[in-house]
């Protein structure tokens, strides 16, 4: 009979905890937060066909952009199969800013799992990003007021909660302070503006409840599941060169940066030249290209077909990666589907080993800044 310990850890690999969450750089969000309490954790793209040695298995979904329709089937088929596997907990991730077809997941996943309810935390209060009297907020903004307002592919025209949720029509859809009655069926929206409300919403949820949201709730509720663990030290960054593949527009690259010309990136030979002569090298859509409606798919395309070329050549040893569609194209590009997390930087910037590979990828949301360490550590990335 193992000791105390090594029991528990042995019942964990063979059941983990389960998050699907609708983006890569979400699933990597999340990923990050059980690594850093000293947990196991694997980021997969595709459902493993047989049980993993982890302790939170985490599947990008990729439904992000999807329709609603498109989403509910994905998020059932993927569920079903995950659901056949042991684990011992499940937690549906959202975009805090509630983007993408949230509804339409919720469901799916509460129906596949069993749950005859959803609790959704949605907001990160820890960022700013609160949920107070039934509007969404950014540092005390209404949403609709914001740069979200501009989103390119779900703009924010509306601070209502129910109105970003798409919920009209749906009387399955309750929005509910906290210490209040909760119904028992349906989408409950919980009210949070501080990180002590989010965490006072764990109380509520129970066997008949999947719990669903933002980061700083999924941190929340993993507390109150697991006791706490000694932290793992930071991985070693890899040494050799280093590119990034800037694909969001929420920023902007260097100056150094070398630019897609009419939708195209820059030569192969170009950017290995880059790599072997500095170590570094960004590549990045230019502000004039990102006008054109054609440019996402050609960018990705782009992208995909440049990341390719220079792995085959091990052009590279560090991949970054800046916006949860570009990095999710680009690894199913590569063929890559399954990863551990190595590092974390700061809020939502991950860095992943995968499966097999002596290669580091970091990915970063669009929406969120390069923390100064991995600024510090790339110079010429930034310059």
């Amino acid at each position: 009979m193992p000791n105390s310990a090594n029991w528990v850890k042995l019942k964990m690999a063979s059941r983990p905890i389960i998050v699907l969450a609708d983006d890569l750089t979400g699933a990597s969000e999340v990923g990050a937060l059980a690594h850093e309490t000293g947990l196991r954790v694997m980021v997969v793209t595709k459902v493993p066909k047989s049980p993993v040695e982890a302790d939170v298995l985490v599947l990008d979904t990729n439904t992000r952009l999807a329709s609603p329709g498109r989403a509910a089937e994905r998020l059932k088929r993927r569920a079903a199969r995950l659901r056949a596997l042991p684990h011992s907990g499940v937690f549906k991730k959202t975009d805090s800013v509630l983007r993408g077809p949230v509804l339409a997941e919720l469901t799916a996943c509460a129906d596949a799992f069993g749950f005859s309810r959803t609790l959704l935390i949605a907001g990160n209060p820890s960022l700013g990003r609160t949920i107070r009297e039934g509007r969404c907020l950014i540092d005390g903004q209404a949403i609709d007021q914001t740069l979200f307002a501009r989103d390119p592919h779900h703009p924010a025209h509306s601070a209502t909660v129910l109105d970003l949720l798409h919920a009209a029509g749906r009387p399955d859809v309750h929005y509910c302070k906290s210490k209040t009655a909760l119904p028992t069926h349906g989408v409950i929206v919980g009210e949070h503006g501080t990180t002590a409300d989010t965490a006072s919403w764990v109380l509520a949820t129970d066997k008949h409840t999947l719990p669903a949201g933002g980061a700083d709730f999924f941190r929340a509720w993993l507390q109150s599941r697991i006791p706490s663990r000694k932290k793992p030290s930071l991985g070693e960054s890899p040494a050799g060169p280093a590119l990034l593949l800037h694909g969001t527009t929420a920023t902007t690259a260097g100056k150094s940066a070398l630019l897609f010309n009419r939708l195209r990136p820059p030569a192969a030979k170009r950017v290995a030249q880059a790599l072997q002569q500095r170590g570094a090298a960004t590549v990045s859509a230019s502000s004039l290209t990102l006008t054109d409606p054609a440019a996402p798919a050609a960018i990705s395309a782009g992208f995909n077909e440049l990341a390719l070329a220079l792995s085959g050549s091990e052009a590279f040893r560090h991949l970054l990666i800046a916006g949860g569609a570009t990095a999710a194209s680009v690894l199913k590009a590569l063929g890559w589907d399954r990863f551990s997390v190595v590092r974390v930087w700061g809020p939502g910037v991950v860095s992943l080993q995968p499966h097999r590979l002596a290669i580091t990828v970091t990915l970063k949301p669009g929406s969120y800044p390069w923390p100064a360490g991995i600024k510090r550590r790339y110079p010429r990335l930034f310059s």
